[in-house]
């Protein structure tokens, strides 16, 4: 592959990010998540732009980028409430607006269904002031993201039956079997890098099926977004990233283990094993 190399030094590039995310937390957190949350409203609607719809975006742009500080210095109950004003302003801009189609609005109210609640996970996890908060942000990421690599290696070398060919053609079933595998190994990686932060340790075999349950919905993620991709009749959401497209295209997958890994590890080990 021609781009292997600029692939390459993006992808470290994003981890390090990943690093600097874990390592500060707070503003750095918020100012990272509501930059990517607000990037990735504008590419959901060039994904509309491409069938002929022009949703109206504004709320969901601002909600997007101060929804992570809201969480930060009030709470949840803060954050519904902007979800509810951002839904409001597309209702009233969609009544005094005459130019404005329903397949419009549609569109405008899809981008507060998808992706803006997902990202929000990424607050509600990573906000936390517990040790286990930042642990599930690693659970995401290395179940996710050894279950993308465990799955493009597998599927290259023994990929012989498709999973999904009207919305993916090259993902196999060879390949998302090793990427179950490769979201389980995921939990090995967790369990080691929690130590480097003086976790309070989580058992082994808790962080093997928590990054096993990321790296199965993660797959999912993946063919979800392609969805639209494949409707839109587009390669990928955006070009913010060499080689890798856009926030979304880095993303999916992680949009959907957010919320499974928030609700298993936050909820299920606090009550578990009393963190």
């Amino acid at each position: 592959m021609k781009d292997l190399p600029v692939r390459i030094i993006v992808a470290v590039a994003l981890l390090a990010l990943l690093g600097l995310v874990l390592f500060f937390g707070g503003w750095v957190q918020v100012a990272v998540l509501g930059l990517f949350t607000a990037i990735a409203v504008f590419e959901m609607k060039a994904i509309f732009n491409a069938k002929g719809m022009k949703p109206f975006v504004i709320p969901a742009v601002i909600l997007g980028a101060g929804m992570f500080a809201l969480m930060y210095k009030f709470n949840t109950l803060w954050l519904a409430a902007a979800f509810l004003l951002a839904f409001f302003a597309v209702a009233f801009e969609r009544v005094l607006n005459k130019n404005r189609t329903n397949d419009d609005l549609v569109a405008a109210l899809a981008i507060l269904a998808y992706p803006l609640p997902f990202f929000a996970c990424f607050g509600l996890i990573g906000f936390a002031q517990q040790d286990y908060s930042r642990l599930a942000l690693v659970c995401i990421f290395a179940g996710v993201c050894m279950a993308d690599n465990t799955a493009y290696f597998v599927g290259s070398l023994m990929g012989k039956h498709k999973l999904c060919p009207a919305i993916s053609p090259k993902k196999t079933v060879e390949g998302g079997i090793g990427g179950l595998i490769g979201g389980a190994l995921g939990g090995v990686i967790a369990y080691f890098v929690q130590r480097l932060w003086s976790f309070t340790p989580a058992p082994l075999w808790v962080l093997i099926v928590i990054c096993f349950a990321a790296g199965l919905v993660g797959q999912v993620g993946d063919l979800f977004a392609s969805t639209f991709k494949r409707w839109a009749g587009v390669k990928d959401y955006g070009n913010i990233f060499p080689g890798h497209g856009g926030i979304m295209d880095r993303l999916d997958s992680a949009l959907f283990a957010a919320p499974v890994v928030y609700f298993a590890l936050v909820i299920g080990l606090r009550l578990c094993f009393a963190f």
